[in-house]
This record gives structure tokens, sequence and C-alpha cells, in this order.
């Protein structure tokens, strides 16, 4: 290797040495500066004060994780809730639909009565006025019932 190198790696080794020793220092020799605060951080090492700065640090991520968990799970919760409720407003709809659907297939499949059959309009009339003569009614004129024409529906 050539001189050059050798100063250079030298002198690099040399302040590495320097800066290690001044933080060893730092560490280990306590230091007074600054007002006293309610922990007595400056009455501390520097090694000592990095632990707390580093406990700090980890309790302040510790909380912003477990807020974001807790948003996260809320999020979650509201995309359930509001799917769930979606599945259900699609059900009633389902519903509703197959109960039209049953509505129609009724109608057309309900026997219409023509006009020119007389007897099953008398038999309708006929069972009609008994089950109001079986009701006991005192005044019967009140009724005003009368089939006056039979349409389909």
């Amino acid at each position: 290797m050539s001189k050059k190198k050798i100063i250079k790696i030298v002198i690099i080794c040399l302040v590495l040495a320097a800066l290690l020793g001044g933080l060893i220092a730092l560490m280990v020799l306590p230091q007074e500066y600054g007002k006293k605060d309610k922990l007595e951080i400056g009455s501390h090492n520097f090694g000592e004060r990095i632990w707390i700065g580093l406990q700090v640090a980890f309790m302040g991520l510790g909380t912003v994780f477990v807020m974001l968990f807790i948003l996260i799970l809320m999020v979650t919760l509201m995309r359930l809730l509001f799917s769930g409720a979606a599945k259900l407003s699609q059900k009633r709809a389902e519903k509703k639909a197959a109960l039209e659907q049953t509505k129609v297939l009724a109608i057309e499949h309900t026997p219409v009565v023509d006009q020119s059959d007389d007897e099953v309009v008398a038999a309708i009339t006929a069972a009609l006025m008994a089950y109001y003569d079986e009701q006991n009614l005192v005044y019967k004129s009140n009724l005003k019932f009368r089939v006056r024409s039979i349409k389909e529906i």
C-alpha cells in the first residue's frame, strides 16, 4: 500500500476514535445544563437520556399503531354493517318482487265470472244476505248492499 492510503486510513481511524471517545464520555459523565424538568432528564448522563428518548419514541409509535388498529377495526365494522344493510334491502326487494310475481300469477289463474252467469251472482248475493241476517242487525237499511256489476280484474 502507498503511504497516502495508510495516512488516510490512520486519520479516519483517529477521527472515529475521537468521536467514539466523546460519545462514551457523554454517556458516562453526568452533565448539568438547562433548567431542571420534572423528569430531571438534564441530570442524567447521555446514555440514560438516549434510553429515555427511545422509551418515549417507542411509546409514541405504539400509541400510533394501536390507534391505527382501532381505526382499521372501525372501518371494517362499518363496511360489514353497511354491506349487511345493503344485502338486507336486496333480500327485501327480492321478496317483494317474488310476492308481486305470485300476485300476478294468482290474478292470471283466477276464474273470471261472466256477467251472463246470473246463477253465480245470485248465489253470492244470497250468501251475503244470509250472513247479514245472522248478524242480528237492527237497522238493515244501513247496509245498502247491492251487486251492481261484476268486472274482470
